[in-house]
């Protein structure tokens, strides 16, 4: 009998003290950055705590902690530069996890409020990939770097409202 108290208590403690974002994606988060042509310097910087962190070239793949302390998550940049080739700038932030709701049903007010956010695991970067498209620093190539600007705005501008036209004529 006391064998299984014991085991029911060790049971509930690993529900009681884990948290399910941690379980399920635990450590920093491995990315794979990426630039068209090949070649280009990749410096990323930490935004939270300005200082470089990584200068490769690509294709690289890193390894970029998720959260900045107690309910922080980090902010970074990734400058991407070629000889001949405009600057590229791309700023990357990790979004809520979704496993750390699995904390409601699963790992306990422990998860929620201290597990999941003092590890960083509350957040992830959705993103895997981040693939960058250089132009050349010719005339040209700013001209179909802008048209490209312009045609990627557009787009997410029919995706935001379509978004708020199914938000509010719901079926």
């Amino acid at each position: 009998m006391t064998r299984i108290m014991m085991t029911g208590v060790v049971i509930s403690c690993l529900f009681l003290f884990s948290g399910c974002a941690t379980i399920m994606s635990h450590g920093p988060q491995t990315l794979h950055i990426l630039s068209q042509p090949d070649g280009a310097t990749c410096e990323i910087t930490d935004v939270t705590e300005s200082k470089s962190i990584v200068k490769a070239k690509t294709p690289h793949t890193t390894t970029l902690e998720r959260g900045n302390g107690y309910f922080q998550k980090k902010h970074f940049d990734i400058t991407f530069s070629k000889d001949g080739y405009v600057t590229e700038k791309v700023s990357i932030t990790p979004e809520l996890n979704p496993w750390y709701i699995g904390n409601i049903i699963f790992g306990g007010i422990l998860g929620i409020l201290v597990v999941d956010p003092l590890t960083g695991s509350m957040w992830t970067f959705y993103e895997k990939d981040y693939n960058v498209k250089l132009y050349p620093d010719t005339p040209e190539g700013q001209a179909a770097r802008k048209a490209d600007e312009m045609a990627r705005a557009a787009e997410a501008k029919a995706k935001e409202d379509a978004q708020r036209e199914k938000q509010a004529f719901p079926k």
